[in-house]
């Protein structure tokens, strides 16, 4: 079976931001898809798509197309080009389409999309212009979001807010600084868990869920963009990720939202769920249609397919018989007798 993994650089905005470790990470992944698929038998081919190389991906030829593309903040709309191209070349294709990328890549459409679907969401609300009337049913702390930027980036202590008398400063001071909108929701104090969804044969799975655990409590226990992304920050030994120990109850309630996301986002192959709870009272935070995909134990993706005996390769083979079960094909692209 052929395989071609395609995969975004980054684009020469990016290149000139502080936070470009967002995006240089994806070549890795593919690299690592890459290798994994090898290992399966599948012959690879690397297709690395800049913002001026989109067409590229009319030209690919293969039996199942690796879907890396992350482009998303400001370069969200390169995203979109990029799946119309896609979707152009009729081939099968993992992950999300192209309307659920577009939904996630907006968080507050994320959001809209969460409450619309009845799934439970920490309380929030859109700022565009930061002299918005904010919402009188708040309870507060309050956390402040970009609202198209991903991996935390804008993501530090001070986006946590105690009052609604300084909401608005750190409101306006965000889309001054980022150029976009932001959103504000309720500081969920509690546990936060990564909730890994895979489509297997039998199934959507729910792999057992990662829990972040963290050095600090209350307000200032959150993945701030240091504690992710810069291992000389204070804050990045603030947190771990480890297995998680749950009550049956809460066990049973993570499993049950989490396979309702995936089908009401409109999900496909995989995703990622990033979940708050308190007490036994779940929130959604972000429902990721196509995360970022690596074998490191610091990811809760990795600690959770662990879980179940699987290896990296297991895993993104699994992703990849789900695409094939999608386009009712098997590994050599014939119609299977058992879809």
């Amino acid at each position: 079976m052929q395989i071609a993994i395609i995969y975004s650089l980054p684009t020469r905005r990016a290149l000139q931001s502080p936070f470009i470790a967002t995006d240089e990470d994806t070549k890795e992944s593919a690299e690592e898809v890459a290798e994994a698929l090898s290992s399966k038998g599948a012959k690879v081919e690397l297709v690395p798509i800049s913002e001026d190389t989109i067409d590229r991906i009319g030209s690919i030829q293969a039996d199942v197309i690796f879907n890396l593309l992350e482009w998303d903040g400001l370069d969200g709309p390169l995203l979109m080009r990029a799946m119309e191209a896609l979707d152009a070349t009729g081939i099968a294709y993992t992950g999300s389409s192209k309307i659920a990328l577009a939904v996630c890549n907006d968080k507050c459409r994320m959001k809209a999309a969460l409450d619309k679907a009845g799934l439970p969401t920490a309380r929030w609300q859109e700022f565009s212009t930061g002299n918005e009337t904010v919402r009188d049913d708040f309870r507060y702390p309050v956390i402040v979001k970009l609202g198209l930027s991903h991996c935390s980036v804008g993501l530090t202590k001070d986006a946590v807010v105690k009052g609604k008398e300084s909401l608005l400063a750190v409101v306006q001071s965000r889309i001054q600084s980022f150029g976009q909108p932001v959103y504000v929701e309720e500081f969920i104090v509690g546990r936060e868990f990564q909730v890994t969804l895979l489509h297997r044969r039998s199934g959507i799975t729910v792999l057992p869920p990662a829990e972040i655990l963290f050095t600090t409590n209350g307000a200032q226990a959150f993945l701030t963009y240091g504690s992710r992304w810069d291992e000389t920050h204070a804050d990045y030994k603030e947190s771990s990720v480890g297995l998680a120990v749950l009550s049956p109850s809460l066990a049973e309630k993570l499993h049950h939202i989490s396979q309702r996301a995936f089908v009401d986002m409109g999900f496909a192959d995989y995703s990622r769920l990033d979940i708050r709870t308190r007490d036994d009272e779940v929130f959604i935070l972000e429902a990721n249609a196509n995360p970022g995909l690596g074998d490191s134990d610091d990811y809760g993706m990795t600690v959770s397919y662990k879980a179940v005996g699987m290896t990296f390769a297991d895993f993104v083979w699994e992703i990849v018989g789900s695409c094939l079960r999608r386009h009712k094909k098997d590994a050599r692209g014939i119609t299977s007798r058992d879809q």
